[in-house]
């Protein structure tokens, strides 16, 4: 089976009050980051995969959060990892 690397890029819109728990909680996923928008609280986020499967948990478990109105996926790309990396 051929490795991948995915990376996606969501616009997390978030409850204004929970934006610091939100960003503090996104931090601690595997692969997430966050690169801005909290006082908008339309957080910018990556998220680095291995996995198709693994972006739909990540994405899935963000809507979830507590504050979150909605995990819009804008971006994903993924291509085969080589064996040397």
């Amino acid at each position: 089976m051929t490795r991948e690397r995915h990376i996606s890029s969501l616009v997390v819109h978030s409850h204004p009050d929970k934006v610091p728990s939100i960003v503090e909680i996104l931090g601690s996923i595997e692969g997430a980051e966050v690169h801005g928008g909290e006082e908008a609280g339309k957080l910018i986020v990556t998220l680095e995969t291995e996995t198709e499967n693994q972006v739909v948990e990540r994405i899935n478990a963000i809507q979830l959060l507590d504050g979150v109105l909605a995990a819009t996926l804008v971006f994903h790309h993924f291509e085969p990892v080589s064996e040397r990396e």
